[in-house]
């Protein structure tokens, strides 16, 4: 079995967006509702970036080396650690959705997120709220339909087609690392949350309206809570899916354009 071995330009490559990722690690969070030391990291706006200019196994590296110390730095928190796969999992995929060999191409983006939405429906809450990933199954479509056109689009020279794959390939990754969160959200709840008192205080502040909609028999309150903050889902993520497609387009094209990578 051959080794991969990482040469001067790639361990740079990795330096430069594992520091990147510590500077911006230090920009404030989004909160994450019933976690109370939890939040969106955002170096997440970095991670098509890095998948994409490193590739899915050298990015991922860099992303969980830039999300590892900047959970040790300043402080830590547990449910911070339970996190750390979370952007290495994006940059995975979106880093496999711009390559075209063996070990890297749409298809490993593809299988992660397909075991990842298998996953969410083997969880508490995946039948009680069957409809909460439609974006993470549109993400799926979307690479099934692509394939290796999404790798054509992004190393051509088309500028149209070059965003669309960098969008395509951004918001798979978004979509993956978002869904490895929830799962490891739902894992940690019986840790962390006391979802009863979030339920009593969304009723508290008018949210009561919502209750003919709510999951009927949800023991664990996960279904009421996914349902609940779906709305707030979908706006977080396409808001964080444009950015970091902008970033990374410009962040790509301009190394493609100076030589230093090459896909």
């Amino acid at each position: 079995m051959s080794k991969m071995k990482l040469n001067a330009k790639q361990i740079a490559l990795i330096s430069v967006f594992s520091a990147l990722q510590f500077v911006i690690s230090r920009l404030p969070g989004i909160p994450v509702m019933g976690v109370t030391e939890g939040k969106i990291e955002p170096q997440l706006i970095l991670m098509p970036a890095i998948g994409m200019i490193l590739g899915p196994w050298v990015g991922g590296i860099a992303a969980f080396i830039g999300n590892f110390i900047a959970w040790l730095i300043p402080d830590t928190t547990f449910f911070g650690m339970l996190m750390l796969p979370t952007v290495p999992i994006g940059t995975i995929v979106c880093g496999a959705l711009s390559r075209r060999s063996s070990r890297s191409n749409w298809k490993v983006a593809a299988l992660i997120l397909a075991v990842l939405n298998c996953l969410w429906y083997l969880s508490p809450p995946g039948f009680l709220v069957p409809y909460y990933p439609f974006l993470h199954l549109s993400a799926l479509a979307l690479i099934l339909v692509f394939r290796d056109r999404i790798h054509g689009f992004i190393s051509g020279n088309n500028k149209r087609k070059f965003i669309i794959g960098v969008t395509i390939a951004s918001f798979s990754g978004v979509m993956a690392n978002h869904m490895m969160g929830n799962l490891i959200f739902i894992g940690a709840v019986n840790w962390f949350v006391q979802l009863k008192g979030i339920k009593d205080a969304l009723v508290s502040l008018g949210f009561s309206w919502l209750k003919s909609g709510l999951p009927k028999n949800d023991p664990t309150g996960l279904g009421t809570i996914f349902y609940i903050f779906l709305p707030i889902a979908v706006v977080e993520r396409i808001i964080i899916t444009v950015i970091a497609s902008l970033i990374c387009a410009g962040i790509f094209h301009a190394l493609k354009r100076s030589g230093i990578i090459e896909i």
